[in-house]
């Protein structure tokens, strides 16, 4: 069995960290699915999925992670929009740390074990769906497959 659900969202700006746990809880409980597996998966390249302890600290953190790994203040070949030719669209706009940090520190998807009817988190896990970039329309995907 295959269970499909797709969500859209406005996020607030950089290291808007949206707390999706319930809804992938709801999704996979929906299912009927008592073993398989639950995909959590972001189509944007400067959006993240991750499991980890939810909190105001976390997202300090990944502030500091991300300065850290690619300070703004930079010189990116990939913001310079005077030699850059691929991947362009009108509106793009400079956020070449967003990409590098996503790339080092994010990922596309999560996937996790659904076992005895729902999905194995930690006692303190929560999915996130984090905006690296700025505040925009986003939209993240939750599978289900099972049986």
């Amino acid at each position: 069995m295959v269970i499909f659900e797709e969500f859209e969202t406005k996020t607030g700006g950089r290291l808007d960290a949206l707390d999706i746990t319930e809804e992938v809880l709801e999704v996979a409980r929906i299912s009927g699915v008592t073993r398989g597996n639950v995909l959590i998966f972001s189509p944007h390249t400067t959006c993240s999925v991750m499991i980890t302890r939810g909190g105001v600290e976390v997202v300090k953190q990944l502030e500091e992670a991300m300065h850290n790994l690619a300070p703004d203040d930079l010189y990116y070949q990939h913001d310079d929009f005077s030699i850059r030719t691929e991947n362009m669209t009108e509106d793009e706009p400079p956020n070449a740390p967003s990409h590098i940090f996503h790339v080092f520190a994010g990922k596309t998807s999560e996937c996790i074990p659904i076992v005895e009817g729902g999905p194995l988190l930690g006692r303190d896990q929560r999915v996130l769906f984090v905006e690296l970039d700025s505040s925009r329309e986003r939209r993240y995907c939750i599978q289900v497959v099972g049986e």
